[in-house]
């Protein structure tokens, strides 16, 4: 049995935290609301207070902060040569760091996204598309927020990343909008955005690009609002309503075009978001737990073992994969 504290009891925290029966946990959020589901030792406190990351005897500590905080949790733990398994999406490279050991964007992309990539033979070309949105469009946004809203309100205004013919650049977040027909579920838009991340690094191919999927209409429909404070309260997830989370990723290699695609709905109980995203950081803490996390800070995919850990998680809770072979 392990001793873990995650930080962090949203949506995807809670799933977490759950899926860990077999061992020692505790979760600590300032949100007593949140803290009231968990069937585990909780601690309503700040989880950046000297207290909590302080804690001892802790094997694995996981990040499960909003953006806009996480990156303070950091460098505490990090100097104080713990592990930790870190989903927080940030623009802060966690890579500045050196010390303890650290595996991060342990989530479906980037997450799985960078591992299945990883695993190319000699990509040339890469299109990643992801999205987590209800199952059927509305009359409204078509959209809730599965994780923080102000983290998605961070995406869409962030510039993204790119590489393209070999060079690597910035794009204004949100353009080269297209629309994608996916069979069992319909015509999505897609638009640019900044999830490659340590991909640009890692992977020596010359085109690179990630999009966000979206239904059809709610791109124009943020490129027209006037404010995001309203939004944090539309966006807000509703767990009663039909939800999905799409992965599909496009690439040419030297042994030819390869496909992967990931689609959940959910289990009724779970998001698919909390599902398909909890359960590849469930992989990295039974890779932490196995030993195979490096010292210092690294991305999944500097972790090959790693994959085999996070599609087996998806196949035993039966979340749909399709991949060719590597």
């Amino acid at each position: 049995m392990a001793r873990i504290v995650v930080l962090g009891a949203g949506l995807v925290g809670g799933f977490v935290a759950s899926h860990l029966e077999e061992h020692e946990v505790t979760v600590v959020d300032l949100d007593s609301d949140s803290l009231d589901t968990m069937n585990c030792k909780v601690i309503c406190a700040d989880a950046l207070s000297p207290e909590i990351l302080e804690m001892k005897g802790v094997d694995v500590w996981v990040n499960m902060l909003p953006g806009g905080i996480a990156d303070k949790a950091r460098k505490p733990l990090l100097d104080n040569e713990q592990t930790v398994v870190d989903l927080a999406f940030t623009i802060e490279d966690p890579r500045i760091h050196s010390t303890g050991r650290m595996v991060y964007d342990v989530g479906i992309a980037p997450g799985l996204s960078n591992l299945w990539t990883a695993a190319l033979n000699g990509a040339h070309k890469v299109e990643i598309l992801v999205g987590g949105i209800p199952a059927e469009p509305d009359d409204g946004w078509s959209y809730m927020a599965p994780f923080s809203p102000a983290d998605v309100i961070e995406e869409y205004t962030r510039p993204a990343r790119v590489k393209i013919d070999g060079r690597s650049m910035e794009l204004e977040a949100l353009g080269m909008r297209h629309f994608v027909d996916i069979p069992e579920i319909g015509t999505l838009e897609a638009a640019v955005t900044d999830g490659l991340r340590s991909l640009l690094d890692t992977i020596e191919a010359e085109t690179m690009l990630e999009y966000t999927l979206r239904w059809p209409g709610h791109y124009d429909k943020w490129l027209s609002s006037s404010g995001n404070e309203e939004l944090i309260e539309e966006w807000k997830f509703d767990s009663n309503r039909d939800e999905m989370t799409i992965l599909l990723i496009k690439a040419e290699t030297n042994a030819g075009m390869w496909n992967g695609f990931l689609l959940d709905r959910g289990d009724g109980k779970w998001s698919s978001m909390a599902r398909t995203t909890g359960l590849v950081t469930l992989a990295a803490i039974d890779a932490a737990l196995a030993g195979h996390i490096p010292e210092g800070v690294s991305p999944p995919e500097a972790i090959p073992e790693l994959l085999q850990f996070a599609e087996r998680r998806l196949h035993d809770a039966g979340v749909h994969i399709e991949r060719d072979p590597f």
